[in-house]
């Protein structure tokens, strides 16, 4: 009786020994069943949402969906992705978006090309080495898209003049809206791309070197994709009283360098309208293209400062931004102060 005492003293230690690890048990058990809830209901979700988009018109389809990610993610798969609203279609490859459990309201999409989006007349074709997004939401709707993609290359045809390419080493878009401006349903986006290689930019400006391109612009009347054609939609926006309030437009080719900043709005011809205040250096070629003629460019360029003797002083220095005259586009026309640049007239874009 004297050795019955201690066994019960043993037992109970051990007991309180392993009571954790029966703790941490329970506590995945109930994770997992979390999740596989929370699982459930993403997928409840994702289909309550494309059956609202479908009522919309647009109409998506997820190719072979999975959803994976335990123990702390939720990830959506699709192995190709599919938007069709009206005449527009879009077509993407696989496509992978994840948010943490924790964090629902903050998704990060990986998408694999190609790109195909057309309306039956314009047709835009993308490729990238490596493309991700970030999407911040609310309950009150979108309050950030983030882009970047390595990389990209785009072509556009069926514009009428010919197919437009372009390439860059890295592309960054963001957008969200503009939380003084909600009366006007203005959206404000931030874009640049390094190194970028456009053909029908170096036949205009001259030279083959590679550009650098900034804009930070607000868009009005920014309420969402209503699934026409590109001239639909561009319509839809004139009608609203749409314009582009462009806050910085820089570019940097070479020697040549360029910054804009203005408004611009479409005219009853379909036409852009507005006014641009611009700095800028070495254009003198882009001048002489624009009139037709290396004399009147040289001329035109030398009453602005942008002639072949503007940098004579140092020839290997970096040229110095010049501000030139306002540039107003109006009825089909551009003039650079009180000077109607000869031989340029602006058609509609649709």
């Amino acid at each position: 009786m004297d050795q019955a005492a201690p066994t019960g003293k043993v037992r109970r230690s051990r007991f309180w020994l392993y009571t954790p690890f029966v703790l941490l048990l329970l506590l995945a058990i109930a994770w997992s069943v979390a999740w596989f809830v929370i699982r459930g209901r993403t997928a409840e979700a994702l289909d309550g949402w494309i059956a609202a988009e479908a009522r919309k018109g647009r109409e998506w389809t997820c190719g072979d969906r999975t959803i994976v990610g335990y123990p702390f993610r939720i990830e959506i798969v699709c192995n190709s992705l599919d938007l069709k609203r009206g005449a527009v279609v879009a077509s993407f490859g696989r496509t992978e978006a994840v948010a943490q459990v924790y964090q629902p309201r903050r998704v990060i999409v990986e998408m694999a090309g190609p790109l195909r989006v057309s309306d039956g007349t314009v047709t835009v074709n993308g490729r990238w080495d490596l493309l991700q997004a970030s999407i911040n939401t609310s309950q009150s709707g979108l309050q950030r898209l983030s882009l970047a993609a390595n990389a990209p290359q785009v072509t556009v045809t069926g514009l009428g003049g010919g197919e437009i390419a372009g390439s860059g080493k890295h592309l960054e878009l963001h957008v969200r809206p503009n939380p003084s401006r909600r009366g006007e349903l203005a959206g404000d986006v931030a874009a640049s791309v390094t190194e970028a290689r456009i053909p029908i930019l170096d036949a205009l400006v001259g030279g083959q070197e590679a550009t650098n391109l900034n804009a930070d612009i607000t868009v009005t009347q920014a309420d969402g994709f209503k699934g026409g054609t590109i001239a639909e939609e561009l319509e839809l926006w004139r009608n609203a009283g749409g314009k582009l309030d462009v806050l910085m437009l820089s570019a940097t080719k070479g020697a040549r360098q360029i910054e804009t900043k203005g408004e611009l709005r479409l005219d009853d011809q379909h036409r852009p309208t507005g006014q641009l205040t611009i700095a800028a250096a070495g254009l003198d070629g882009l001048l002489g293209n624009l009139t037709g003629g290396r004399i009147g460019g040289n001329l035109l360029g030398m009453l602005l400062g942008q002639g072949p003797r503007a940098n004579a002083a140092q020839p290997n220095a970096k040229p110095q931004l010049a501000t030139l005259p306002p540039l107003r586009l109006e009825n089909g026309f551009l003039a650079v102060g009180p000077f109607v640049i000869p031989n340029v007239r602006l058609q509609p874009l649709y």
